[in-house]
């Protein structure tokens, strides 16, 4: 009890502090699994946003870690969308994890971030197990929509207004 109590204390610390993530768009995803998207810094505190739908159903990721590291892993989908049927799930792949993957415990919290509802669906907060190269599937399960990416715990970087205008025209389906 003494255990969820906290994890939920600093997922919500956590979430807050989400508003500074920096926003990354992703609008045209990375859907082959041979050039993923490549995060640069996992510990810098990242929300990428992407679509998936039955055309492009997965969009892929990866980074590196120098040694165990807690690197936090959520993934939202806007209210919007997740009430339309869009469902969407995490794969955590890498050096110690099973080779069918790691699968997040599955979440369903709203939330308001930056006054938009969102439902998280996934999060992971223990530390990866080793140093190495790790991958992330985010593929999706029904219907079609965006999804939020949050990766990391550094706040460290803010979106530029461009890029602010690239998230909201994919968070309004423009």
């Amino acid at each position: 009890m003494i255990a969820t109590l906290a994890s939920l204390t600093l997922l919500a610390a956590l979430l807050t502090l989400m508003r500074w993530h920096l926003g990354i768009a992703n609008e045209d995803g990375s859907h082959d699994p041979a050039t993923p998207f490549v995060i640069g810094d996992p510990s810098l505190a990242q929300a990428i946003y992407g679509r998936l739908s039955a055309a492009t159903p997965s969009a892929y990721y990866t980074f590196s870690v120098p040694a165990a590291l807690s690197v936090r892993l959520m993934l939202l989908i806007p209210d919007r969308d997740y009430q339309s049927g869009f469902r969407a799930q995490v794969t955590l792949f890498g050096p110690a994890l099973p080779s069918e993957g790691m699968v997040p415990d599955a979440q369903s919290a709203q939330l308001v971030i930056a006054g938009r509802a969102y439902r998280l669906v996934q999060t992971y907060v223990p530390p990866l197990p080793c140093a190495g190269a790790y991958r992330i599937e985010v593929r999706c399960a029904a219907g079609s929509g965006v999804y939020c990416l949050c990766i990391g715990t550094r706040e460290g970087g803010h979106a530029d207004a461009l890029m602010r205008e690239r998230i909201e025209r994919l968070l309004d389906g423009r």
